[in-house]
């Protein structure tokens, strides 16, 4: 049997209590859960009360409230939610910090040393790279802004924010303070923050677009 108008408004409700707000995954829990209690009501004869708490308790611990420590205690999000953006960021995650890692250390065991012309090109590049990718970086997150509608990439832009910060910590150590020890590996790492952002914004707006939200 189908749900009435009024059952459906009850399962959306349940959803919005539950904070699921990401367009892509409230339309595939939604068709679950609707299924689950026609399926329900069909097979076992009961009534639509009985089913809809029968089959919602089972859902709660999908949709409990959770962190993870990809984002640290700040970002929490439902259960079901926070299994897709890991599995969806947790790649970029490490591919990130092992290249800061690996760079890091190929700079320590090189003990990188060049002479004053040589040093004062590369630090005017690193500055000029990072400030376009700020403003690369700012223009994405000023597109973002506008769109209003959530999905679960929206969850994961919302995470990398404060990403824009390390460009300002790129600069200080590009070597345009004397007596700072420069650090090239932060400016490759903030090309890579930029990168990334812009990935799940286009991600972002994809699911947006199937779900003919715009």
């Amino acid at each position: 049997m189908e749900l009435t108008t009024q059952q459906l408004q009850r399962v959306e409700h349940y959803l919005n209590v539950k904070d699921i707000t990401y367009i892509d995954i409230r339309t595939e829990v939604f068709d679950h859960i609707v299924s689950d209690i026609e399926t329900k009501i069909e097979t076992e004869k009961l009534d639509f009360e009985t089913v809809f708490y029968n089959v919602t308790d089972k859902w709660n611990i999908h949709l409990k409230q959770t962190s993870s420590w990809l984002y640290g205690i700040a970002y929490s999000a439902p259960k079901i939610v926070m299994k897709k953006v890991n599995n969806n960021f947790r790649k970029w995650f490490l591919i990130s910090n092992s290249l800061m890692i690996l760079l890091s250390m190929a700079e320590k065991e090189l003990n990188l040393s060049f002479s004053k012309n040589t040093q004062v090109f590369l630090t005017n590049s690193l500055v000029i790279i990072n400030i376009i990718s700020s403003f690369i970086l700012v223009f994405l997150m000023t597109k973002n802004s506008k769109i209003k509608e959530k999905t679960s990439y929206s969850f994961i832009l919302k995470t990398q924010s404060l990403g824009f910060f390390l460009g300002f910590v790129a600069i200080f150590f590009s070597g345009i303070i004397e007596g700072v020890t420069p650090i090239y590996s932060l400016t490759l790492t903030y090309i890579a923050v930029t990168y990334i952002y812009s990935h799940f914004l286009k991600k972002h707006k994809e699911a947006i677009k199937k779900y003919k939200i715009l």
